[in-house]
């Protein structure tokens, strides 16, 4: 696994990689199909919102693509895993959470920026 992975990182993350750090966060662990349609969702909310330069464009397709080089690279950077289908927050990332809140609380959001 690379180097050593803090919570705190997340908040020097680009955008895109924030947004999916933070579905991470506060979902913990989800299976690979309802990740990307729960992100691809997520992102075009933003973008309706305003946030224009989240994906080079507004096409299904072309989010998921995004989204899913985002996972990748956080899975090679070692804030995600992957196993049988499913995307996992780090194992020390997870155990940073545990410290930090006291729980993990999957499914409810955490507010990244009082780390």
């Amino acid at each position: 696994m690379p180097g050593d992975v803090k919570l705190r990182d997340i908040l020097g993350m680009g955008r895109l990689e924030r947004i999916v750090m933070e579905y991470f966060v506060k979902n913990i662990s989800v299976g690979e199909i309802i990740a990307l349609i729960e992100l691809r969702e997520e992102v075009k909310r933003r973008v309706a919102r305003g946030e224009r330069d989240l994906v080079p464009e507004l096409d299904d397709v072309v989010i998921e693509r995004e989204i899913s080089r985002t996972i990748s690279k956080l899975i090679s950077a070692g804030y995600l895993e992957y196993k049988g289908g499913v995307y996992n927050l780090s194992k020390p990332l997870i155990e940073e959470l545990k410290r930090r809140f006291n729980r993990l609380d999957p499914g409810v959001p955490k507010n990244l920026e009082n780390l």
